[in-house]
């Protein structure tokens, strides 16, 4: 049940924040011989001692979910956040529904519980989705009739419509939010439009995935791929280090994953100055998404463990934590 008080809320937080895993827990996970023994340090952070690696990480972030949606004084705040995991489930569920098989794991992070999110997409009903997302999926479903269906189209057009729905529902009040999704809308253009360029694709191949919300308009984005070299100067605004990522993506294919990590933890750190605010909501979705780049760590240091990655390898993939 939201609170009405915002100072109750950070109070707890601040309880649980002092548990969570900080740089040298990290490096203690990253130290360990195995994946065994990585699981028995888990275990004394807090994590479960039995069960699917994958589903501990999913119950990990819906633990924190719960308790913000506890304690928010803003649920419409969080839940343009939670719909993240509705998207990804039904990505899951229509490229399932595609190959005719049954869809994978799905997320119970979202702001409809997957069984029900499923059975809407058996029965074709799907009124319990956002307008902007039902037209998204009917799109789909129409492709997926016709046998043409595109793994990445499908991605592309649901990321699209949550973007569409994101700056159709977001309050002007909200400024931090505003910066995030417009910066998360002209990054990830960027890695496309860099990965576009690097396969040869035309302008009209990358036009068709730009996602809506940016502060880089359309017209910039035709302007500089036309002019490729101009491309990273689009990031410069973003500051020197996610400029220098941008650049070097550009000149090689093959760091534009690394591009990404800097992205993501740009995003991160619009958060940073709320650490200690203990009048905010903003707080509470740094806590979400502080617990999110925790499971997402866990996630990468456990299959790094299991594949024989040196620490090395899997230091350079993991993203900045927010403790």
């Amino acid at each position: 049940m939201p609170q009405d008080s915002i100072y109750y809320a950070i109070g707890r937080i601040s309880l649980i924040e002092a548990n969570a895993i900080n740089s040298a827990k990290l490096e203690r996970l990253l130290q360990a011989n195995s994946a065994p023994e990585l699981r028995r340090i888990l275990v004394e952070y807090g994590w479960p001692d039995s069960g699917n690696d994958e589903q501990n990480a999913l119950e990990h972030i819906q633990n924190a979910c719960k308790l913000v949606l506890e304690l928010t004084t803003d649920v419409e705040m969080v839940n343009l956040f939670l719909l993240k995991s509705d998207v990804t489930n039904l990505k899951i569920i229509l490229k399932a529904s595609a190959l005719n098989i049954e869809p994978g794991l799905l997320s119970p992070n979202g702001t409809i519980e997957p069984e029900k999110l499923r059975l809407a997409a058996e029965e074709k009903r799907y009124d319990v989705l956002p307008e902007e997302l039902q037209t998204a999926v009917k799109e789909i479903e129409d492709i997926i009739l016709q046998d043409n269906v595109d793994p990445m189209h499908i991605d592309i057009t649901l990321d699209k419509a949550y973007m569409s729905y994101v700056f159709n529902k977001l309050p002007k009040k909200h400024k931090l939010l505003h910066k995030y999704f417009t910066t998360m809308a002209d990054t990830t253009n960027y890695a496309m439009a860099i990965r576009s360029m690097h396969l040869g694709k035309p302008y009209e191949f990358l036009k068709k995935m730009l996602l809506p919300g940016g502060n880089i308009s359309e017209s910039k984005w035709q302007k500089a791929y036309e002019e490729p070299e101009n491309l990273p100067l689009l990031m410069q605004v973003y500051g020197g280090k996610l400029y220098q990522s941008a650049i070097a993506a550009f000149m090689d294919d093959t760091k534009i994953a690394l591009f990404q990590k800097r992205a993501d933890d740009n995003l991160l750190e619009l958060f940073f100055p709320y650490k200690s605010s203990i009048d905010k909501d903003e707080r509470l979705i740094g806590h979400l998404l502080m617990r999110d780049r925790e499971a997402q760590a866990i996630r990468l240091i456990l299959a790094g463990k299991e594949n024989g990655f040196s620490n090395e390898i899997i230091q350079e993939r993991l993203r900045e934590l927010y403790v």
